[in-house]
């Protein structure tokens, strides 16, 4: 699908549906490529001689060279976040008059963007298109970032928060959910430093580009400067982001060993405690023919006495020395 977003004489951005014919708009400063088919391509290729890389090639072109230059057109493909944990690869190609976005996934962000520059014109150019474009990507970063950092916030409250503040809640916690979420955050992090780093890249190679005419470099490459601040910005937040992450996980650490210590230390209590009467009713039950207290009355009522006070005296004993 080619969709072209036009300059009319009003001056007002006009989207229209481009297709496969000899005579184009007049005007066009975008075109969105979403999986072109082969007919599209070729199309391309004869009206505006730009080699459009398939899906294949763009994958292969995001890791290997993702900047290179083809004629008069410009060929840049960054990893971007669409969503939360979903990014895509979009290959911008600038050229003189007009940018192209290629894009093999579906993007809410960019067609939201384009929306936002039909109701108010904020971009003329296809320079001016692309760096509005690229600031869109790093807002959604932004944004991204912000509700991780509130996600954080309520873990790190459910971790560390005082049991005993409020009594009648469970003080076992979900401790496997926890730490799910952490790896979920800590993921989510991830991936918006690589976008953030991606962009970077991009900004990089855009300001390097001298081909460009009738275009104002003080005030692009002035715009450049500022995206590049804003991603410097939200990568030291990302930063900060994943310290506290870290910060979580072995919070949580601890106190699943606190709880495993406190469990230990039950058990261990409890098999010191009955270990006394356990070896009472040890020596009571040894099968020897001379044992004076079985012939007596009184015997077995001062055999449980002494069981119960065995395990008595070290309750308490362990008390005093605050170990229970």
């Amino acid at each position: 699908m080619l969709i072209g977003y036009v300059i009319d004489e009003n001056n007002n951005l006009k989207k229209v549906i481009l297709k496969l014919r000899k005579n184009l708009e007049v005007g066009i400063v975008w075109i969105d490529i979403f999986k072109p088919t082969n007919a599209e391509i070729l199309w391309l290729k004869n009206f505006y001689d730009i080699d459009i890389p398939s899906s294949e090639q763009v994958d292969k072109i995001e890791v290997m060279t993702p900047f290179y230059r083809e004629r008069n057109a410009y060929f840049m493909t960054s990893t971007l976040i669409d969503k939360v944990n979903n990014s895509i690869a979009i290959t911008f190609i600038l050229t003189q008059e007009c940018l192209f976005t290629l894009r093999y996934d579906d993007s809410y962000s960019l067609k939201s963007f384009a929306s936002l520059l039909q109701s108010t014109l904020i971009a003329t150019t296809s320079i001016s298109i692309f760096t509005c474009l690229i600031e869109v990507f790093i807002n959604k970063i932004g944004d991204i970032l912000d509700a991780t950092g509130n996600e954080l916030d309520n873990l790190i409250q459910n971790v560390l928060e005082n049991p005993d503040e409020d009594k009648g809640r469970n003080k076992a916690k979900n401790y496997n959910n926890i730490i799910r979420n952490i790896g979920y955050t800590g993921n989510t992090i991830s991936k918006n430093r690589e976008s953030l780093a991606s962009i970077n890249r991009t900004l990089m190679y855009l300001s390097q580009i001298e081909g460009l005419q009738h275009v104002n470099k003080r005030e692009y490459r002035s715009r450049i400067k500022h995206l590049e601040r804003e991603i410097s910005s939200m990568n030291e937040y990302a930063s900060f982001l994943s310290q506290r992450n870290y910060f979580l996980l072995d919070g949580t650490l601890g106190m699943i060993s606190v709880e495993q210590n406190i469990i230990i230390k039950i058990f261990t209590i409890a098999s010191v405690v009955f270990m006394p009467p356990t070896l009472v009713a040890s020596i009571y039950g040894m099968n020897f023919d001379y044992m004076p207290e079985l012939e007596t009355s009184w015997g077995y009522p001062i055999a449980l006495g002494m069981m119960i006070c065995s395990a008595i005296l070290p309750y308490f004993f362990f008390k005093k020395r605050g170990w229970v």
